[in-house]
């Protein structure tokens, strides 16, 4: 839209197409006198603004919501204070700078920066008193430790801590409000939660009662605008590729129902849950034991292990990454809903885009993604084309360049192409029912799974980086490792390896892991970089047009985020074939040190996967090691080949 030359012209514009982001703070109007006059008369007049025109639609939208059923955790906070909060930390992480400070040094401030915060400490001379105080005691009195494992963040630890339980071992929770699910659903596919029954941590009966929405199945297209239905591929139509992949993400459970039927079968086979109990700090001695710092007013708690399974904001992990700016930020942003068109809202998205890559200027090139999940269908009599409840997610990939958009230009963008993405929608404040709007952003990095610094303490989950550089992590991430872990945790215990350097076998390095940051790589675009707005969708509409037609085995594995060597040598080799004029203009973007980078964890895939099938040859011998500390890494060693090369994925 272009300014207008006159006031009056301008406050046509704005009552025509409804918008009033070029008016300055001294809004005029014009009053024209009557043409009896002997000359025209111009009276500037300021107009009165409300103090809801003042908000902004977010804003307006945010608080009109319910505030009922707030949660700790990404996505589970969603008001309006919530939100000024998230985007103030977003803008204090673009702001920081990479530093380097050397831990090893014994100078407190080197070259004027000061030392990270020490939320854990080793050093008998820092941290709570009453903490080492206790711990000494037990020693001395020849008194156990509180409990085996203390798991310090509820909302997935629950999860966790019932694996441990049932192996035998005594584990508390630490949540620092109340253990409870977000009422936003988490979609999952049935085969991963049929995993967790087959570890005992859940019941048919839990998904039974926990599943509330359930459908065929997720597309994923990749367009240079909204065209839908689309037939062909790329070169086909001129516009892009969809394709539809059954049973991934296709079931919606509610967090609140599942977290509260796993937290009492916990209870019940004696754990311990402490609610209302936010972590101060740690203490770690190697020979003694940890202790857990919950306040002046309670009394420490001591445990043989601490598991962080706070998250990507991790106190822990940030102590640890001090110093570090992300590789990576995923930012989502979106809304549940209800309004949209019952007929139609039958089927998910998983990853799909309908525009070019966005310019916007000084925050630098963004490509939009769009993910869309129906809330309410095929269970509980709930037929298909009964519910207008959608959740829908709008994210991207980026950088935390000082540059890079705040939270409320992507939702600002989220409301204004969603009538685009949702055509039943016109206008998203009138024609929407919002239930919640989320928000959050997802920093990681490529020094991940992230390996412990202190003895007795190990990170788990999003806390270790060990979900893909291209999701959203959280509960499909912890149902993949879940097996893994929870058996290396009890090995480790059994045989006292709860060194640093131990618990890190269990946090290894994957290659899988690491090539999936050449994805994030070419679907991001740097600051400052030019690149055809058309790259990406070109990109994935070739590449998942290949892997489609080489079937399941290859779509499914991707899909859940797991990267293995046949689907990714032979999706390679064919999207070449399909688009060789493309391949220099790929090598381009994505820069030849990080193609070689690529190149290395790709070799190494192929690696772990001749070796995992060497590990049925070597297990026997393995398990007839009388040196527990022998038999543990090899252990660890297979299980790294096994995950590392994806062949932990399971085939129906």
């Amino acid at each position: 839209m272009k300014l207008c030359v006159t006031s009056l012209a301008i406050s046509l514009a704005i009552y025509l197409h409804g918008c009033h982001a070029f008016l300055s703070p001294s809004n005029t109007r014009c009053a024209i006198s009557s043409s009896l006059s002997s000359s025209p008369q111009v009276i500037d007049e300021p107009v009165a603004k409300s103090e809801e025109d003042e908000k902004s639609l977010t804003q307006r939208i945010m608080e009109k919501t319910s505030p009922a059923g707030q949660t700790g955790g990404a996505g589970g906070a969603s008001t309006w204070d919530a939100f000024l909060r998230a985007e103030e930390n977003w803008s204090r992480l673009k702001a920081s700078k990479a530093f380097e400070y050397d831990k090893t040094v014994l100078t407190a401030v080197q070259n004027g920066v000061p030392p990270p915060p020490q939320f854990v400490t080793d050093d008998g001379g820092s941290g709570n008193p009453r903490c080492w105080e206790k711990l000494r005691k037990q020693a001395a009195d020849s008194t156990p430790l509180d409990y085996d494992v203390t798991i310090c963040g509820g909302t997935l630890g629950i999860f966790i801590a019932m694996a441990l339980q049932l192996k035998g071992h005594n584990v508390a929770v630490l949540e620092a409000g109340k253990l409870r699910g977000r009422e936003q659903e988490w979609n999952i596919s049935m085969k991963e939660l049929l995993e967790l029954v087959e570890l005992g941590v859940l019941t048919e009966e839990d998904i039974d009662m926990a599943v509330k929405t359930e459908f065929p199945g997720c597309r994923a297209g990749f367009k240079n605008s909204e065209v839908t239905p689309l037939d062909g591929g790329y070169f086909d139509n001129g516009v892009g590729y969809e394709c539809f992949t059954p049973n991934v993400l296709n079931l919606g459970i509610s967090p609140s129902v599942l977290i509260e039927n796993v937290s009492e079968r916990f209870k019940a086979a004696g754990g311990v849950i402490f609610e209302g109990t936010p972590l101060k700090g740690i203490v770690v001695s190697e020979s003694l034991g940890a202790a857990l710092d919950v306040g002046e007013e309670k009394d420490p708690i001591t445990s043989r292990l601490v598991l962080d399974c706070m998250g990507n904001a991790s106190p822990i992990s940030r102590q640890q990454r001090y110093g570090k700016q992300p590789d990576g930020i995923c930012a989502v942003v979106g809304s549940c809903a209800g309004g949209f068109d019952a007929e139609t809202n039958l089927l998910g998205d998983i990853i799909y885009t309908n525009s070019e890559i966005q310019d916007k200027g000084p925050n630098g090139q963004l490509q939009y993604f769009w993910e869309a999940f129906p809330v309410g269908i095929g269970r509980n009599g709930m037929s298909p084309g009964t519910s207008d409840v959608k959740t829908t997610y709008m994210f991207t990939y980026m950088d935390s360049s000082e540059g890079r958009p705040s939270l409320s230009t992507l939702m600002d963008d989220y409301w204004k192409q969603l009538p685009i993405y949702q055509p039943s929608i016109t206008d998203v404040e009138k024609d929407l029912d919002v239930k919640r709007v989320l928000f959050a952003y997802f920093p990681t990095y490529k020094d991940s799974p992230l390996k412990p610094d202190y003895s007795r303490i190990l990170a788990v989950g999003d806390a270790s980086g060990i979900q893909s550089p291209l999701s959203f992590g959280g509960f499909g991430a912890l149902t993949r490792h879940l097996e893994r872990i929870s058996g290396a945790i009890t090995e480790a215990l059994e045989s006292d390896l709860l060194h640093k350097d131990d618990l890190g076998q269990i946090n290894a390095y994957t290659p899988n892991l690491s090539a999936a940051w050449m994805f994030q790589k070419a679907m991001s675009v740097r600051m400052g970089q030019n690149v055809n707005p058309k790259f990406v969708n070109r990109l994935l509409a070739t590449n998942f047009d290949v892997m489609n037609n080489m079937g399941e085995k290859t779509m499914l594995p991707f899909m859940q985020d797991v990267v293995r060597i046949d689907g990714l040598a032979g999706s390679l080799a064919r999207s070449f074939v399909a688009d060789p004029a493309f391949m220099p203009e790929i090598v381009l973007h994505v820069g030849i040190p990080t193609l070689v980078e690529w190149l290395g964890h790709v070799s190494m895939i192929t690696l772990y996967n001749a070796l995992h099938n060497l590990s049925p040859a070597l297990k026997p011998f393995v398990d007839k090691m009388e040196n527990k500390k022998e038999r543990y890494r090899w252990n660890r060693r297979m299980e790294a080949w096994k995950f590392g090369s994806g062949n932990d994925y399971k085939f129906d």
